[in-house]
């Protein structure tokens, strides 16, 4: 099993939640109002730095990883192509040594 966690500009909370609907991934946990810093700029929430992300963890089987990174690939891409800008996403995967 792998953790895939995801963080993402607040806007795409909706087609986000579509996707993993339309993977069938079993189950996610989703963090809303994350704050921080990359390669989108700044979000903390204020006048000075506005908006936010959302993050999101799903654990999935190592077999169907590839298969949800290449949407979320699929889904950055056609941000970036529609907007001429950065997607506001990135995927990582980390492994899960032990569940209870």
């Amino acid at each position: 099993m792998k953790l895939v966690l995801i963080v993402f500009n607040f806007i795409y909370d909706e087609p986000m939640r579509a996707m993993i609907e339309r993977l069938r991934i079993p189950g996610f946990t989703e963090v809303p109002k994350v704050f921080g810093t990359g390669e989108s700029g700044k979000r903390f929430g204020t006048h000075a730095f506005p908006g936010h992300d959302t993050m999101l963890l799903a654990v999935v089987p190592e077999e169907r990883v590839g298969s949800f990174l290449d949407e979320i690939a699929a889904f950055k891409r056609g941000l970036t192509e529609r907007a001429k800008r950065h997607g506001g996403i990135k995927a990582f995967v980390l492994p899960v040594e032990q569940m209870v």
